[in-house]
């Protein structure tokens, strides 16, 4: 009778040790399930922030070259400019500061670091105003001074970076034109070239004997 019980019990109920494997199993296969998902999380961050955290490392390398005073002055800035932010759902900006991706006003520190305080006119482009030591740098490459420049009648070279004034455009292409007259001229008069009978000559005068068939 005590064999018969033990049976029927076994059968019914199955083995524990099984059951306990395949839970641990299903609870391992979740855990790296998760963990999976975490690491995606933070390789998506990461690439979100790189750029803040350039910006942050910039600020802090220039912190520390500068003078406690001007750190001071600088977090006052920064201290009044995000008590601002946060009164209103729609960004405060009374210095006009540039938004972010976040579609509120970059940092006071971002915006003195890139320079974008600062305007630089160039009237070859119309007068138009460049914010930022960057973008003016970056535009004489660009299609709108091209176009300033070809209206002119002067090619775009290297020669002329950072000339924005009309004037002082069209003062450099005179004097290059004028040096490569003077490089084709001294050409024409110090070449020297050697006639029929051994006499050497300037290009001018071979020239001359040639056209008169005196060679």
């Amino acid at each position: 009778g005590n064999n018969c019980k033990a049976v029927v019990s076994t059968q019914s109920t199955g083995d524990p040790s099984a059951f306990a494997k395949n839970k641990k199993m299903r609870d391992e296969s979740a855990k790296q399930k998760e963990v999976a998902q975490l690491e995606a999380f933070v390789y998506h961050y990461t690439e979100l922030l790189s750029e803040q955290r350039t910006a942050t490392r910039e600020n802090v390398e220039r912190r520390q070259a500068r003078t406690a005073d001007e750190v001071d002055d600088d977090d006052e800035d920064e201290d009044a400019d995000e008590d601002e932010e946060d009164e209103d759902l729609v960004p405060y900006n009374p210095k006009n500061l540039p938004l972010g991706w976040d579609g509120k006003p970059i940092p006071y520190w971002l915006y003195k670091l890139h320079g974008l305080n600062l305007y630089f006119n160039c009237e070859i482009c119309g007068n138009f105003k460049y914010r930022g030591p960057k973008a003016f740098q970056r535009h004489f490459a660009e299609w709108r001074h091209a176009h300033g420049m070809r209206c002119l009648g002067i090619p775009n070279t290297a020669h002329f970076a950072n000339v924005t004034l009309i004037e002082d455009a069209r003062a450099l292409w005179e004097k290059i034109k004028e040096e490569k007259n003077k490089d084709k001229f001294q050409k024409e008069t110090e070449e020297e070239f050697e006639d029929s009978q051994g006499n050497v000559v300037s290009r001018k005068v071979y020239n001359d004997l040639k056209r008169q068939g005196l060679l």
